[in-house]
């Protein structure tokens, strides 16, 4: 009865390692390195999360006019001064007698006004003729044209009872100048029209000349 009792510890094999001799283990184990810090990490900074974009919705044609309904694009108006431009270049290449400055102001679908069947080419030609036959560099220096007179139409305006007819060559977006001359005559020639006809029409960012006419008070 007088056994002594013996510690359940001392019965083990041996003591169970403690939780830092397990700790080392693992990171001898692990090739000895040191633990990664939070102040280690790369400091690069933070990417928002991808966001998913919804392509612009496309864009339909710039128009003069359009209804008030849905996505519509409109062109700016065209202005008193691009107009005036036009104009006074087209009297100042009859001036000079200059064909190529003319050829530059011509759209790629012009004609003469009131002429079926009349083409760009043929247009030009006629400009030329009237260059060839009479002595246009004379209206130098004298009033050719009452620019600030003129008369703008567009597509929708024309073909009323107190507007001249609509030309056939006319589109939509194009603009109908009448322009008063006031020098149309140089002695017995006849260099141009009482009234200068322009048909202008906006093509790779320019304004051109689509069509021309003359008109003659009688």
């Amino acid at each position: 009865m007088g056994n002594n009792r013996t510690s359940k510890r001392s019965e083990r094999p041996g003591r169970a390692p403690s939780r830092v001799a397990l700790a080392s283990l693992l990171v001898a184990a692990c090739g000895g390195g040191a633990w990664e810090t939070a102040t280690e990490l790369p400091k690069t900074p933070r990417r928002p999360d991808g966001v998913a974009l919804e392509p612009p919705p496309a864009m339909p044609p710039p128009a003069d006019r359009a209804e008030a309904r849905g996505v519509v694009a409109l062109r700016e108006p065209l202005a008193d001064k691009d107009v005036e431009e036009v104009v006074q270049a087209y009297i100042r290449a009859f001036e000079r007698e200059d064909d190529q400055a003319l050829v530059q102001l011509v759209a790629q679908e012009a004609a003469s006004l009131g002429r079926a069947g009349s083409s760009r080419q043929q247009l030009i030609d006629v400009w030329r003729t009237k260059m060839k036959s009479f002595e246009y560099q004379r209206l130098a220096g004298l009033e050719v044209a009452r620019v600030s007179q003129m008369e703008r139409h567009t597509y929708e305006t024309l073909g009323g009872p107190d507007t001249p007819e609509r030309p056939a060559e006319m589109r939509p977006g194009d603009l109908y100048v009448r322009v008063p001359i006031t020098t149309p005559r140089v002695g017995s020639e006849q260099l141009f029209g009482d009234v200068l006809v322009l048909l202008l029409r906006r093509e790779d960012g320019r304004l051109k000349i689509a069509g021309q006419a003359d008109e003659t008070d009688n």
